[in-house]
């Protein structure tokens, strides 16, 4: 006769164990989309930053970085960098109880055979 009790405590620790790696999955889905979106941030600073150098340039024939309009630009891109930095720190933290490797650009686990992240596409080489 199958012992009832034994039966019932091994399905409720695999209920449980499911339930904590969806929880870690649904984190890790939130600090990917908050990596994407610093990412996506500090690519209109940049894109910001160059067009008002361009303009800069074309209009004065030199770019000053001490300019008002240039330095605020540059700032936000740093903080933008910033931003970009600790949504993958925070990646990474959550990273740390797998095995695999991770994407030094979003902080995705990948394979320690794949060349490119599956999630942004960037090489993990």
């Amino acid at each position: 006769m199958p012992d009832w009790k034994n039966l019932k405590d091994k399905a409720m620790a695999a209920v449980n164990n499911a339930a904590q790696e969806v929880d870690r999955q649904i984190a890790l889905t939130k600090l990917r989309a908050n990596v994407a979106q610093a990412q996506s941030e500090q690519e209109k600073a940049l894109a910001a930053l160059g067009n008002a150098v361009y303009h800069v340039f074309k209009s004065q024939g030199t770019v000053d970085a001490s300019d008002g309009t240039i330095a605020a630009l540059i700032e936000k891109v740093d903080d933008s960098q910033s931003k970009v930095d600790a949504a993958q720190q925070a990646l990474k933290v959550v990273n740390l109880g797998t095995d695999a490797d991770h994407c030094p650009s979003c902080g995705a686990a990948v394979e320690p055979s794949v060349k490119f992240c599956p999630e942004c596409g960037k090489p993990v080489a």
